[in-house]
């Protein structure tokens, strides 16, 4: 289903209009007095907006029905109290003869985003790493089928939201490297430094510290792969799930729940390792980036330094017929050159002594080999990711309307495209295939970084 088969067309209408500063400030007001009673009385809403809009200007539209005393902070309420009805934001009803707002579901979701962007401040962050071991913890401590089955749901949920609250900090923490660069007055550097961004820094340091990935990631890992591996286990999780009406048969329910462990270790080793990885690297760069150029902006002076950095910041903020003169005039008087020295101390650097501390090893524990549910439905994924109707695909997109293909004319763009070339060679004979390979000879050809046979496809 489509967004807009379930909200009207002009619903977001009122965030674009001429008004839309009054109209954000009315649905706050009518956020919080959904938060505050059940029935929100028509009445009552106006007063409340009145009072919010004494002495804002609220310029009618252009399809408004005007009426008598529009002018008025009530008459100003009722125009907002219509154009909520009209774009599809509320209705109005009748309760026990008392005429009330009832808000529409998809209407309340959008006011929550709303007020969360208003308030300009950072998202809490909770403990999903930590979460998902501990529930994790707990329901192998207790292992019957609806513990396992909870359990599950709530690492996978966790595990997406821990993916998304990283990607969160990576872009918030781009958005303050683009500010600083743009910034010219230290005051609001050193505000933003030590103000705005310490909040998000906060974040950051939760997520590295008590929150740890990489202190959970091992443990999490062996409680999955442990459930995966035992029959035991997968067994009640299955009849549970049935129990509630998930799922109609055994098969159908291993099948989603093999799914959601998989998918929960392939984030664990792969997608989450790398964003936190990259949050590092993007916060260290913040730090080092914000602390440089508030040195700068400090210490910026009125010597031939300082004066080479005003013209080229006059180059990069000019036009590009600017550009020329100015280039022109700098290549006519001025001689640059770059100096470096060389002594003693740029031939080594000077080793750290570290005190070595000796601890017993850990122990390593011995993981039971996987299911036999598990290996069949392993096999079955990979039979359904490379199935013939996908090799078919595949080899159709790669012709275009032609009648053969070389290896040359062949681009290999990810490994999927690779082992999909690979099944289509192997596979020529299957019953169905509309196309036939001749291999050329035994060389072989590189095609972004793969190699593949010198070979030709033909319908």
């Amino acid at each position: 289903m489509k967004l807009f088969d379930i909200v009207p067309g002009n619903f977001f209408s009122v965030l674009s209009s001429k008004n839309r500063e009054v109209y954000f400030d009315s649905l706050m007001v009518l956020n919080r007095m959904f938060r505050e009673k059940l029935n929100i009385r028509v009445d009552d809403y106006i007063s409340e907006l009145a009072h919010d809009l004494e002495y804002k200007l609220y310029i009618p539209e252009e399809d408004d029905e005007t009426v008598e005393n529009s002018h008025t902070p009530r008459g100003k309420a009722r125009l907002v109290l219509n154009r909520f009805v009209k774009t599809g934001w509320i209705d109005k009803e009748y309760d026990k003869f008392e005429e009330v707002i009832a808000l529409r579901s998809y209407a309340i979701s959008v006011l929550n985003l709303l007020s969360e962007m208003g308030k300009d401040a950072s998202h809490e962050y909770d403990s999903y790493v930590f979460t998902t071991y501990s529930v994790l913890r707990e329901a192998m401590a207790k292992p019957d089928g609806e513990n396992l089955h909870n359990a599950l749901l709530s690492a996978s949920k966790n595990t997406k939201q821990f993916q998304t609250a990283l990607r969160t900090l990576y872009h918030g923490i781009r958005g303050f490297l683009r500010d600083i660069i743009k910034q010219n007055d230290v005051n609001l550097l050193l505000e933003n430094r030590f103000g705005r961004f310490l909040e998000l820094s906060n974040m950051y340091n939760t997520a590295k510290t008590t929150d740890s990935f990489f202190r959970y990631k091992s443990y999490i890992s062996d409680f999955l792969l442990e459930i995966l591996s035992s029959e035991s286990h997968l067994q009640p999780i299955s009849e549970h799930s049935i129990k509630k009406g998930r799922h109609e048969n055994i098969s159908q329910a291993e099948e989603e729940i093999i799914g959601i462990i998989n998918s929960v270790l392939d984030l664990y080793h792969t997608s989450l390792e790398e964003l936190v990885n990259d949050v590092d690297r993007k916060h260290s760069e913040y730090n080092v980036v914000s602390t440089q150029i508030i040195q700068y902006r400090s210490n910026s002076d009125q010597s031939a330094k300082g004066n080479l950095t005003e013209i080229l910041k006059s180059y990069a903020a000019a036009d590009a017929e600017k550009r020329e003169k100015i280039a022109e005039i700098m290549e006519r008087n001025i001689s640059a050159m770059r100096h470096e020295y060389f002594d003693v101390d740029s031939l080594y650097h000077k080793p750290v002594r570290n005190r070595r501390i000796l601890k017993e090893s850990l122990a390593i524990k011995p993981k039971s080999p996987p299911s036999e549910s598990a290996k069949r439905n392993l096999l079955s994924q990979l039979k359904n990711q490379y199935s013939s109707a996908k090799i078919k695909e595949f080899v159709e997109g790669l012709l275009h309307n032609k009648s053969e293909i070389v290896s040359n004319d062949i681009s290999v763009a990810n490994d999927t495209e690779f082992i999909l070339l690979i099944l289509a060679v192997i596979r020529q004979n299957d019953r169905g295939m509309p196309y036939t390979v001749e291999l050329t000879d035994d060389s072989r050809i590189e095609r972004n970084g793969y190699y593949i046979p010198n070979l030709t496809i033909r319908k």
